[in-house]
C-alpha cells in the first residue's frame, strides 16, 4: 500500500474525513494550505515547501504526515488554470511522488477539489500512490449520493430518518456534507432525548436551507394545502423574481389541485390507500390532511382556474400579475361560504 495519498473532491467534508483517516491522532502532522495562493509565486513557494517536507523523513520522531492540503491549481479541464510555469513544477513533483519510497512511518497527503484525469501529472501518480476521487456528479446524482450519506450520518449521531425525509433534508440542505453534518447536529439537539426519528416536519421546523439551494416549489403547495395565504404569500416571493414565474406556479399549483381531487373523491368512495399507492407515505398523510381543508367542488374549480391560467401564461400573454390574486381567491373561498 502506497504512503502517498492524492483525495480528489470539491465537498470538503469528505476530503477531511478520508485525510483524516490517514492522520489519525496528528501526531507529526505538518500542513502546507494553499487555499490563498492565486498567483504563481504563492504556488511555486507552496509546492517548494510540500517536496522539502517529504523528502524530509521522521528522523526519530514516531511518524510524520504531510497534508498539501486545498490544491486548486492542479490541472483541470477548461480555459485559465495554472501558469505554464506552475504546470511544469507539478508535472516533476508528480514524478518525485510516483518514485517515493517513504517508510512506513511517513505519509504525504494531497488534496485538492479537481484534478484532470486525463493530465500528465494524474496519469504519472495513477500507477503508484493512492488516489481517491469524490466525483461531483450531476446534480440529481449528487443529491441522491447525499440522501444517502446522510443516512449514514445520522446513524453516527444516534439518529435515523423517518421513510421519504433523508431527500426531504437534502433538498433543503444542499448535498454539502459539512452542512449535513452542521444541521444534523442542531436536529439532534431539537429532538433531545425524547425522540431519535427525523419527520419532514422537524426538518420544516428546524433545519435552515442551504447556501445557494433554490427554494422548495413544494412550500406554495404545503401553504395552499393548509388554505394558509400569509404562508402562501411568503412561499410564492421566493420565485417572484424567476424566469417563468407564472408557468412555473400554475403549473405546480393545477398538478396539486389535480393530484388533491383526485384523492378528496378517492377518500369519499373509501379507496384513498388505493389511490395514494405509490406515493411517499410522508406526502401521502400530508395530503390526506389537507384534505380536510377543502370540499371536492373547491378542489375541482380551484384546479380549472389554475389550469386557464397556464395556458395564458404558456401563451406569452402577461400572467404574473394575476398569480397572487387566484391564489388568494382560491384560499379565501372557505371562508366566504
Amino acid at each position: 500500500m502506497s504512503q502517498v495519498h492524492v483525495i480528489i473532491g470539491e465537498d470538503d467534508y469528505l476530503v477531511s474525513e478520508a485525510a483524516k483517516r490517514i492522520i489519525g491522532d496528528g501526531v507529526g502532522l505538518e500542513t502546507v494550505d494553499s487555499a490563498n495562493s492565486t498567483n504563481e509565486e504563492l504556488q511555486l513557494r507552496d509546492l517548494r515547501e510540500a517536496e522539502a517536507s517529504l523528502l524530509t523523513p521522521p528522523f526519530l520522531d514516531p511518524k510524520k504526515t504531510t497534508w498539501w492540503r486545498n490544491v486548486g491549481f492542479l490541472p483541470q479541464s477548461g480555459k485559465g488554470g495554472s501558469s505554464e510555469a506552475v504546470k511544469a513544477a507539478l508535472e516533476k513533483f508528480a514524478e518525485k511522488l510516483a518514485a517515493a519510497d517513504l517508510p512506513e512511518n511517513q505519509h504525504f497527503i494531497l488534496s485538492g477539489p479537481r484534478l484532470l484525469q486525463t493530465s500528465i501529472f494524474a496519469k504519472t501518480l495513477k500507477a503508484s500512490v493512492e488516489m481517491v476521487v469524490f466525483s461531483a456528479g450531476k446534480p440529481w446524482e449528487q443529491a441522491k449520493a447525499a440522501a444517502v450519506r446522510v443516512i449514514d450520518l445520522a446513524k453516527e449521531m444516534g439518529l435515523s430518518f423517518e421513510r421519504g425525509a433523508a431527500e426531504v433534508f437534502v433538498a433543503r440542505v444542499g448535498p454539502d456534507s459539512r452542512s449535513l453534518a452542521s444541521e444534523l447536529a442542531k436536529m439532534r439537539d431539537y429532538l433531545g432525548g425524547e425522540r431519535s426519528t427525523i419527520a419532514a416536519a422537524d426538518i420544516a421546523e428546524v433545519t435552515s436551507q442551504g447556501v445557494g439551494v433554490e427554494p422548495e416549489i413544494w412550500a406554495i403547495t404545503d401553504a395552499l394545502g393548509e388554505r394558509n395565504f400569509a404562508k402562501v404569500l411568503d412561499s410564492v416571493s421566493r420565485f417572484e423574481r424567476e424566469n417563468g414565474f407564472a408557468v412555473l406556479v400554475t403549473t405546480v399549483v393545477e398538478k396539486f389541485f389535480r393530484q388533491l381531487a383526485e384523492l378528496k373523491d378517492a377518500e369519499a368512495k373509501g379507496r384513498f390507500r388505493e389511490a395514494a399507492e405509490g406515493m411517499n407515505p410522508y406526502a401521502a398523510r400530508k395530503n390526506q390532511g389537507f384534505l380536510r381543508n377543502w370540499s371536492l367542488n373547491e378542489l375541482r374549480a380551484a384546479r380549472f382556474r389554475f389550469l386557464e391560467l397556464r395556458e395564458r401564461a404558456v401563451s406569452s400573454q402577461s400572467a404574473d400579475a394575476l398569480v397572487v390574486a387566484r391564489l388568494a381567491q382560491v384560499c379565501r373561498r372557505r371562508a366566504a361560504r
